[in-house]
This record gives structure tokens, C-alpha cells and sequence, in this order.
């Protein structure tokens, strides 16, 4: 009861008496994992700290965010840890400990899928706040890509974000792909700029293991947005090695105006142990726009 009421006047992270190693992180198939105050786990004697156990079901990189109440003024600076990356922030008030706010803290990388421990402290606090939980977000690796003058929109696997659990992009020197594409609800999606308007047509430059070929994935230009084109559908062929890529033109889009665009590819049919490998997608101009 002591404690409870310490944490309320402190941080009231209200962490719950979990087991050391005892999962503690939900993900959901978009690839968020969420770290709920209610399934973490004070740490000693510390107040102003709470720690969740989480082995991570893919690296990558990761947009971090804090859901939270602060009844009292600003200035309260808390900072998340997890593994050997640290993100940190600066809280606003809400104005009521029944208003919650959500503060974006940056961007960390998680590095492999080995067992960590994610941590929240309050590092300079104000007033104290009530911590709801913190969210890790897919997030691109690289940068979003723009179309290139001589028309060329070149969609490199580092520059996609994931939305699932076991896909990831494969930064050795060899791979340099988008990898482990086991499950059918994962997908890679790039947002890209158009400078020059016209019809494409698309090229996905892929990678498939012998015998592991058959695999059908679809390719969706502007998904869910008014007046988007038609989504493509390939089937994968082996090409003798997961990493040995070989380009495959499947079709066209467009017209695509001038401006901000998204591509999505997902599997639509997995027929063996993973679908492929893509490295990367190009969309090459075919006729400018009138």
C-alpha cells in the first residue's frame, strides 16, 4: 500500500509484481509492441522507474512513443532504454490525471532478437506523472525516396518501413534486402515523392531459395486512397538463392500526379517456408502525365 501511494506522488508508473524474464510486451501484427504499465515491473527500491522483459521477434528500427497524465506544469523529462539504445523527452502537462497525451521520443534501433528489458525512468521530474505506456512503432531505415531526373523512383528495401512481426531489412553487405518474409501479414511499405507525373512501369528486383518459388505476392500503388490503381500480382521464382536477385518487370501503374505516394507489397499466398527476398522495387516512367 506504502509503495503504491509513493508512486502515485512520484512517477505513478503503477507497475505490477512481475517475474524477472516473464514476457511482458503485447505486438501486434502490424509490428507494434506495446509495454503496458499494468504488466511492468518496478525495479528494486527504485519509484521512479518501471521495467518490462521482452525478447523481440525482429531488429530494426523503431519509432518510440509515450502515452502518460501530468496534472502538474512541465518539464518532467523521462527517458526509455531498451537494450543498449536510449531515446528521451520532455513531458507537457495534460492539465488532469484523466487526460492522457502521448509525447514522441525519437527513434531507436533494436539491434538483434536476443531477451531484453525495456526501461522507463523519470530522469528530472516536476510534479511527477502517471505513465500509461510506451509504444514501439515500425519505422523506415532509411529515407523516404523521391524520384530521380531521369524519372526513375528507385524504392530500396532500407528505405521501406515493415508492418509485421518477423519481416526485416538485412543490412550485410551481401543481403541488403528485406528478408524473413515468413508470415502472410507482413508487408514493406515505402512513401515516395513524384516530380514528374506519368504512368510506370514497376520492376521488383527478387531473390528466391531452390525450390522455395510459387509464392504469390501483390503490389498496391496508393492503397485505400480514391482513384488508386489497380494492384499488381507476381509469382515468385526461384532464382537458385535467396540472394540471388534477378529484376522482374509485373506490370504497370498510373497515372500518378505529382506528389506523395505510397507501394505496399504483401504476400498473398506463401507456398513454402518464406515467399522471397526483395531488395528493391523501381518504378520506371513509361509517358508523362498529359
Amino acid at each position: 500500500m506504502f509503495r503504491n501511494v509513493l508512486l502515485s506522488l512520484v512517477m505513478t508508473v503503477l507497475c505490477s509484481p512481475r517475474s524477472p524474464g516473464a514476457e511482458s510486451g503485447r505486438q501486434d501484427d502490424d509490428g507494434r509492441i506495446v509495454f503496458d504499465a499494468s504488466n511492468g515491473r518496478v525495479v528494486g527500491d527504485e519509484t521512479n522507474q518501471c521495467s518490462w522483459d521482452y525478447k523481440p521477434t525482429r531488429w530494426g528500427m523503431y519509432d518510440v512513443s509515450l502515452t502518460y497524465a501530468n496534472a502538474g506544469p512541465a518539464g518532467s523529462e523521462v527517458t526509455v532504454v531498451f537494450g543498449e539504445a536510449k531515446v528521451a523527452g520532455t513531458a507537457a502537462t495534460t492539465g488532469s490525471p484523466d487526460r492522457d497525451a502521448t509525447l514522441s521520443l525519437g527513434r531507436l534501433y533494436v539491434a538483434d532478437t536476443k531477451p531484453s528489458t525495456l526501461t522507463v525512468r523519470c530522469t528530472r521530474q516536476v510534479d511527477g506523472i502517471h505513465v500509461k505506456s510506451v509504444t514501439l512503432s515500425p519505422a523506415c531505415e532509411g529515407q523516404p525516396p523521391a524520384q530521380a531526373a531521369d524519372g526513375v523512383v528507385t524504392l530500396h528495401g532500407r528505405d521501406a518501413t515493415v508492418q509485421g512481426t518477423v519481416l526485416r531489412y538485412e543490412p550485410a553487405e551481401k543481403k541488403q534486402t528485406l528478408g524473413y518474409w515468413t508470415r502472410p501479414t507482413d508487408a514493406a511499405v515505402w512513401s515516395f515523392t513524384v516530380t514528374q507525373a506519368g504512368t510506370f512501369d514497376v520492376e521488383v528486383l527478387q531473390g528466391c531459395g531452390p525450390g522455395q518459388g510459387g509464392s504469390v505476392m501483390t503490389v498496391a500503388v496508393d492503397a485505400g486512397q480514391q482513384a488508386a490503381p489497380e494492384p499488381l500480382e507476381f509469382t515468385v521464382e526461384a532464382t537458385g538463392g535467396f540472394q540471388d536477385f534477378r529484376p522482374r518487370m509485373i506490370g504497370g501503374v498510373g497515372p500518378l500526379a505529382v506528389g506523395q505516394h505510397t507501394l505496399r507489397i504483401m504476400p498473398k499466398q506463401i507456398a513454402k517456408q518464406a515467399a522471397c527476398d526483395i531488395r528493391q522495387v523501381r518504378l520506371v516512367p513509361v509517358t508523362p502525365a498529359p
